[in-house]
């Protein structure tokens, strides 16, 4: 038994002799460990050191990017300022208007490469699909963008990013690899080409039921949702942001103008349509209250019960049918047809529609896209009627300020344009703007 022990403790030792320098090492790192681990802990959560999964609703190719992600990618040679403001992007130097504001003549950055690390030269700038403008390379540094007339947009229109092959950019962040599905993204990887930025990964789901089941399976860590399940605002690992996108899309009824042809009938059922009392989401027209441009002195038609049956009361109809263009707003249009039946006895028939007949309807509920420029031609001007103008809007004063907006160069001057197209469009009332999207991102905290 002695001699068992003996040899146990011989043996241990030995061991110990020949591994001391191991042990050494072991015993220094621990210590290290412990008396430095705040150090440790913050190198180890340093960007480069960290990736984020986020979920993004919709499909998409990579054409046709998000706006957020693929200005992480590329830059156009413009950028979107906060308000609005179009600017040079961080790849050109300079840039002179010329030629009576029909030219435009950009000086590229001397130090500026592509991703796959060739330096970026006048000839690289392909704009071709942007219908209306000619290029000139003027020398390897400088482009020329010329117009055949003023377009006072051209410089937000020239913020689309620049890429080669659909996956070479210019931006703080590089495509590393992508995945397909049914010929859409499913998932898009991203590395930073700056040191002080986390890698991102981009998982791509069809709806928003998809995207919070993917978020409780754990196989993402961040989404972006329009309304918050219950049982995800009472998970203690989860932090919950809310925000009221301004400066996207808002929500609102669009009138055919050509059925119901009458503007004080359009006021009466605008002043009898419920709409939010959060001043912040409330939205008074097409353009961002971020926009240099906004007027925030229009007809705001809150909700009046006595007006809106005044103004109905020689002008009435029996019944009205509600399109809906987006599941989500369906709530929304419930509590419409409630206020409209029961404040003016117009039946409302709501009807829920994907593929909706643009020239066979009477009003319908959806959400209008908010460009960067104030310029609202596309949407409003009577030219566009069977293209973009889903409310066939046909008007002569507000023809001639979209058409001046257009032309006019000096920001002070265009400001007076459309505040006064504004005021002007929801006099006539083709649409009855309710509420800018209220969104809530899900980040998972670890």
């Amino acid at each position: 038994m002695l001699n068992k022990l003996h040899f146990k403790i011989a043996y241990f030792v030995s061991f110990i002799k020949r591994k001391i320098l191991l042990i050494l090492i072991i015993i220094i790192v621990g210590l290290c460990a412990i008396f430095f681990r705040k150090e440790i802990i913050n190198f180890i959560n340093l960007p480069i050191f960290k990736k984020e999964s986020i979920g993004i609703e919709g499909l998409y190719t990579l054409k046709n990017l998000p706006d957020n992600i693929a200005n992480q990618i590329s830059y156009g040679l413009t950028i979107n300022s906060e308000n609005d403001k179009a600017v040079i992007s961080p790849i050109v130097e300079s840039l002179n208007v010329e030629n009576e504001n029909k030219d435009y003549v950009f000086t590229l950055k001397d130090n500026i490469f592509w991703h796959n690390g060739k330096k970026l030269i006048a000839s690289d700038i392909d704009y071709s699909s942007i219908s209306g403008i000619k290029i000139s390379i003027l020398n390897e540094n400088q482009i020329k963008v010329s117009l055949e007339k003023e377009f006072s947009p051209i410089l937000s229109v020239l913020s689309k990013p620049l890429f080669k092959k659909n996956t070479i950019g210019l931006g703080q962040y590089k495509i590393k690899k992508y995945s397909l599905q049914e010929g859409y993204l499913k998932t898009l990887y991203l590395t930073p080409t700056k040191d002080n930025l986390p890698k991102l990964i981009y998982y791509f789901y069809q709806d928003e039921a998809d995207l919070i089941n993917a978020y409780k399976l754990g196989d993402v860590d961040q989404i972006k949702i329009s309304s918050l399940p219950e049982e995800l605002s009472k998970w203690s690992n989860s932090k919950i942001s809310q925000k009221i996108e301004t400066n996207e899309k808002y929500s609102a009824l669009f009138f055919n103008t050509q059925k119901i042809n009458n503007k004080q009938l359009r006021q009466a059922i605008a002043y009898a349509t419920p709409k939010t009392k959060d001043q912040n989401e409330r939205c008074l027209g097409p353009i961002s209250p971020e926009s240099w441009a906004y007027n925030p002195s229009v007809k705001e038609y809150n909700f009046d019960t006595t007006r809106a049956k005044e103004l109905f009361q020689n002008n009435k109809i029996d019944s009205i049918n509600l399109i809906v263009g987006d599941r989500r707003l369906l709530s929304i249009a419930e509590d419409i047809k409630k206020s409209w039946e029961s404040i003016l006895g117009l039946k409302t028939n709501i009807s829920i529609i994907n593929q909706i007949d643009t020239e066979n309807f009477d009003v319908i509920l959806t959400y209008g896209s908010i460009p960067h420029d104030p310029d609202q031609y596309l949407f409003w001007h009577s030219t566009q009627i069977g293209k973009s103008n889903l409310t066939k809007l046909n008007d002569s004063r507000i023809d001639k300020l979209l058409e001046d907006g257009r032309f006019a160069i000096d920001q002070i001057e265009r400001k007076a344009i459309y505040q006064d197209f504004q005021k002007y469009l929801l006099e006539e009332s083709p649409a009855i703007f309710l509420a800018y999207p209220n969104t809530y991102t899900i980040t998972r905290v670890k």
